[in-house]
Parts: structure tokens; C-alpha cells; sequence
């Protein structure tokens, strides 16, 4: 039997230890670590950290002699108004009881803070990362990317699937193809003078802080949602800014009326997660410049303007059909109507989950 034991990540020792695990579990090529986000949650400076919240990180070390080990972490977050415990920062071993050891502690402190459960993978909230992809593939910008044998263990540990993703992959577009629905759509919304527009990087700000209380509102219902306010908010995706491509960046207004948004980017695979160096940022230059796939990421319409999110997609499928590119629909909860968009051009899937421990 291994000797593991568990410790809470308070010394630097231990915060370089958290922080250099998935170095040690992935190949380079599949590594999505955000190390300068993940060293702001430890430091306490993340703007995700405003809200009001206990977090609790831990790692599992194994001893082999005098010889220590990092074989895993976890974090749990826990807030006041929140009946579960959300845990993420997950990464381990192929090892039933390096999980169980994690995530029963955990469960101890939640159950000491009077929650009903716990909930993972969430890094904070939904605005970190969140949910384990069920295969280990080639990650695209902004994918949840894990071990394939994390929800197993988690299973194992006793949690069940509270909610399933998908991610639809397209091919470029024949510039014949034509979806007749989704140009009714778009045609109906201009006829009723709907302006649409694309931000650029001198007021990309100015439209975050207009995008704040439509994305706020309509994503209040998913599964780690915490609202976060308009500063906090535009600091977050702020950056954003100098990697989309405004083209495919598209805002609705009814007058002076915000009423819907579609945010897609580039597809940067990893590229943005490695340490920046002259070669490197030549190469985001490049593929911003010339993406050859988009994430078509964030999507927000207002109540009373349904059929704006396909009016939208058929923007989009314009600038992809004229650029010639691929494109992901990203991390859409099975059963939402943009599961079926453009249903008839989907070549691939990629399929994730959520999962929850309720305790007894």
C-alpha cells in the first residue's frame, strides 16, 4: 500500500507543488494550464476571488524512503449562498485512492461548512474552468482538457453525471451551402432594423460593460454560475481584446437596445497557455490573421428576441464560408436549442460532464 498523506497548500513549497503537477501528467501538446491564473488564485489577487468565498487547496504527496512526491490536487471552494462545495483544480494519478483521499477531504470540510454536497470539476466558478472532457483529444482554445480517466475516478469516489456537453466540429463550408432557415432568421432581424456590429480593440471595454448584464442574466441558471459585477467582469475578458478576430465578434442592437451577442475566437489550440517568446507570438499573429478553425465560444440573446441566436449563426457562417475555415461549436449543454444548429454540417463530437456527490 502506497504511503500517501494530504496536505493544505499554505507555503510556497506547496503552491510550487500545486502548480507544477500537470506539467508532469501531460505531453506538451495537451497541456491547458493557465499558470499565471492559477498563481493569482493562490496568491488571493484573482478578480474571480472577490466574491465571498473560503478556498481550500490541497495536494496528495507520496513518500518512497525520504524521496516526496506530488501525485495529486484538488481545490474546494465554498461559498456562503451555495448549497454545494465546488471542487476543481482537479489532477492526479491513475489511482483509485489518491482520488478518494482528495476528494474525501473535501467532503469533510464541506460537511463542516453545512453543504449538501459537492460539485466538480469547477475552478472557482463558471467563469473558470469547469466540467471533464471524456476523452483525451488534441485540445482547441478554451477546452476543458483532463486525464480521460478523471470521471472514473470521481464515479469511483461516489459522485454521478449532474449534466452532459457537447461540442459540434464543422468542416469549412461549401460557399454553395445555404441554410434557408437560419437566413430567414437573419433577414427577419434586419428588416425589423436590428443594427449589427462588431467591436474593435479601442471599445471593446465599453462593450463588455454593455455585454455584462445579458450575459449576467442568462447564464444565472448554470451549473456554477456566480455573479460577478461590471468591473470584475470587464477585467476578466478584457484581454480578450488582442486575440479575437472582430469579424467574428457579433453584437445586436434593437435601437440603442443591447439584445444579443456571439462571441467566437480563433482557435489558438495550447498556444496561449505557454510562456510567450518571439517565435511563439509570431505564431498567434499568424493564426489570428489567418485562422484556419473559430471556437464559436459565448452566445446571449434577450428574452423576446429567440431566433436572434441563429441569425447570428448565420453571420458567422458567412465569414467562415468566405474564409474558408473550420469551426467548433463549444461546450453547449445537451438539450439547448443550439445543440441542433446546423445540425446537417457537424462531422465530429466531443462530449463532457459535470458531476455531483449529494450527501446522505
Amino acid at each position: 500500500m502506497m504511503n500517501y498523506e494530504i496536505k493544505e497548500v499554505r507555503e510556497k513549497k506547496e503552491q510550487e507543488q500545486f502548480l507544477k503537477l500537470p506539467a508532469m501528467l501531460y505531453e506538451p501538446s495537451k497541456l491547458m494550464q493557465d499558470v499565471k491564473m492559477e498563481e493569482a488564485v493562490l496568491q488571493g489577487t484573482h478578480p474571480l476571488l472577490k466574491d465571498n468565498l473560503r478556498f481550500l487547496p490541497y495536494i496528495c504527496t507520496e513518500f518512497s524512503g525520504e524521496k516526496e512526491s506530488v501525485v495529486g490536487r484538488v481545490a474546494l471552494t465554498l461559498y456562503d449562498d451555495e448549497e454545494f462545495g465546488f471542487v476543481g483544480f482537479y489532477e492526479s494519478i491513475e489511482d483509485e485512492e489518491v482520488a478518494r483521499l482528495l476528494l474525501k477531504t473535501c467532503e469533510i470540510e464541506a460537511r463542516k461548512a453545512g453543504k449538501k454536497g459537492l460539485k466538480g470539476p469547477i475552478d472557482l466558478s463558471f467563469f473558470g474552468r469547469y466540467r471533464f472532457a471524456l476523452k483525451e483529444n488534441s485540445p482547441y482554445t478554451g477546452e476543458p482538457t483532463n486525464k480521460a480517466y478523471y470521471p472514473y475516478l470521481f464515479e469511483k469516489a461516489g459522485f454521478q453525471i449532474r449534466n452532459s456537453y457537447v461540442s459540434n466540429f464543422y468542416d469549412a463550408i461549401e460557399s454553395s451551402y445555404e441554410n434557408a432557415k437560419a437566413r430567414k432568421r437573419l433577414d427577419y432581424f434586419r428588416e425589423k432594423a436590428y443594427r449589427f456590429i462588431h467591436p474593435d480593440k479601442k471599445n471593446f471595454d465599453h462593450y463588455l460593460a454593455e455585454i455584462h448584464p445579458l450575459l449576467m442574466e442568462r447564464y444565472k441558471d448554470f451549473q456554477g454560475f456566480r455573479t460577478i459585477d461590471r468591473e470584475g467582469f470587464v477585467k476578466l475578458y478584457s484581454p480578450l481584446k488582442y486575440i479575437v478576430d472582430e469579424e467574428m465578434v457579433f453584437l445586436a442592437y434593437d435601437r440603442d437596445e443591447l439584445r444579443g451577442f456571439f462571441l467566437c475566437l480563433p482557435d489558438y489550440g495550447n498556444l496561449l497557455q505557454k510562456p510567450l517568446n518571439p517565435l511563439r507570438f509570431l505564431k498567434i499573429l499568424l493564426r489570428k490573421r489567418k485562422p484556419a478553425c473559430y471556437i464559436l465560444l459565448y452566445l446571449a440573446v434577450k428574452k423576446n428576441s429567440e431566433g436572434l441566436g441563429l441569425a447570428f449563426s448565420q453571420m458567422a457562417t458567412e465569414v467562415l464560408k468566405r474564409k474558408k475555415a473550420k469551426s467548433i461549436a463549444a461546450l453547449i449543454q445537451k438539450g439547448k436549442a443550439s445543440e441542433g444548429y446546423f445540425q446537417d454540417q457537424c462531422v465530429a463530437r466531443r462530449e463532457y460532464v459535470l458531476l455531483e456527490k449529494e450527501f446522505s
